[in-house]
């Protein structure tokens, strides 16, 4: 046990240390898009999918246990492994659906402590080793256009074994619900979520017996979490804290509190591959019971969110080219005329050179000026063509939508404004060769269409 958490550790601290191009959404513990134990308002595009890897571990408090007599050094702590295999699909912009499993491994030492785990009893030392439950749950975004955001999740975890005829398991064999609510504003979250487990125990074999087993508590869990920048569109810090109450079961553990303290890198932009590492610690046990066993746990993840196809290059069109204008064929002179003295030919204009432009579209979320992925891809596209051609000249018109609140031409102009700033301060192109303008509302029936900002390029 001791060389597979000093391993977990060493891998977390190998990942936070490691930086990326790109860090952004990727699957939880559960398969939904965001943090690592709770869901933001992120979410996949609709026809997009994920697909996540997990390790964690973590340590824990049994309840009371039942049919054993106390010891003095309880309740029973023990540790919790899961190996997780996730995989999401956007339905819409908005809605995901995901499917997660897995392995488990239960572990305790040597001591002599008993307790009651999912409505199993055990005693001293125990290693158990099991299939976790197939999770299929769905993700819905309520108000995608507010700034505050309320997500909407739903599960049901169906068991794969366990129950009364696997003593040494720990899965009660039902299927347990579970369901949550959360508030995203920007990079902070506030989740709550309600486990409703199946009972370890079954139904009597005569009518009216009471259920043989155990029943298993319910849990409640309240989170706080925070997905902070600190290198923007590099490295993401990521912090939760949670709050656990045990409800109904025949032997509840004490409420505990856990906090985890990682981060998210990028392995590929290209690729959508993302790394997450974190530390997760038993406050409760810590504050308790001291550091023996640890307190402290880990989560390993890697996910990967495969990313849009790279823009489709701009059409550049030719102006036509006009053609010089063909001198008239003089008749020959009659033959007994004097042949007439050769006049000087006359030269035609010059043809007008040829000027060509492209036409590059960039997309905004609904009130914000602030670029996407997508749209600094395409920029950087933009770029290459003003640095290839040091006479060209870009213009950049931002538009807004009707249905968007507050200043709309501000929003506008702010728009176009952004768009140059990308190309002056990540580029390095001069500000006088680009020109910002706010040309109002659009009238596309598609309003994702409306908010936008359209950036041409002349070559002179």
């Amino acid at each position: 046990m001791r060389r597979t958490r000093t391993g977990l550790l060493l891998a977390v601290a190998c990942l936070l240390l490691t930086s990326g191009a790109w860090a952004q959404t990727a699957p939880t513990l559960t398969g939904a898009t965001g943090l690592i134990d709770s869901p933001t308002a992120e979410s996949l595009p609709i026809g997009r999918f994920s697909f996540g890897l997990n390790a964690a571990y973590s340590p824990m408090m049994a309840g009371p246990a039942l049919s054993y007599p106390p010891y003095p050094e309880d309740p029973l702590r023990y540790s919790r492994g899961r190996f997780g295999v996730s995989m999401g699909f956007g339905l819409s912009n908005s809605w995901e659906a995901s499917l997660a499993f897995g392995a488990l491994e239960y572990k305790a030492g040597s001591r002599m402590w008993a307790g009651n785990i999912n409505g199993r009893d055990r005693v001293g030392r125990f290693n158990v080793s099991e299939t976790d439950k197939l999770r299929l749950g769905t993700k819905l975004i309520l108000n995608p256009r507010d700034p505050v955001k309320v997500v909407a999740t739903l599960g049901a975890a169906f068991a794969t074994g366990g129950g009364v005829n696997e003593p040494d398991s720990f899965s009660t064999g039902r299927t347990d619900w579970d369901f949550g609510l959360s508030l995203n504003y920007d990079w902070f979250t506030l989740a709550t979520s309600y486990l409703s487990a199946a009972s370890y125990g079954t139904p009597g074999a005569l009518y009216g017996t009471t259920n043989v087993g155990a029943a298993v508590p319910n849990e409640w869990s309240v989170r706080i979490g925070a997905n902070i920048p600190f290198v923007p569109g590099v490295f993401r810090g990521i912090f939760e804290i949670n709050r656990t109450f045990f409800y109904g079961g025949d032997s509840n553990p004490l409420p505990f509190s856990e906090a985890v303290l990682g981060g998210r890198v990028s392995l590929g932009k290209e690729l959508g591959l993302t790394a997450t590492g974190a530390l997760r610690i038993n406050i409760d046990q810590w504050a308790r019971y001291g550091t023996s066993p640890t307190p402290i746990g880990g989560v390993v993840m890697v996910g990967w969110v495969p990313q849009p196809a790279a823009p489709r290059r701009p059409v550049v069109a030719a102006a036509p080219r006009e053609e010089p204008p063909t001198a008239p064929v003089a008749a020959p002179p009659p033959p007994a005329a004097p042949a007439p003295a050769p006049a000087l030919a006359t030269a035609a204009p010059p043809a007008p050179k040829p000027s060509t432009t492209t036409t590059d579209e960039i997309l905004f979320d609904s009130g914000k000026s602030r670029l996407t992925n997508i749209a600094k891809a395409i920029l950087d596209g933009v770029a290459l063509r003003l640095k290839n051609n040091l006479s060209a000249t870009c213009a950049v018109a931002g538009t807004t939508d009707p249905k968007e609140k507050g200043d709309r031409p501000a929003l506008a102009k702010a728009r176009a404004e952004a768009a140059k700033d990308y190309l002056v301060k990540r580029h390095g192109i001069d500000a006088g060769r680009i020109s910002v303008a706010a040309t109002g509302d659009g009238d596309a029936a598609d309003s994702t269409r409306n908010r936008r900002a359209l950036v041409t390029v002349t070559f002179p």
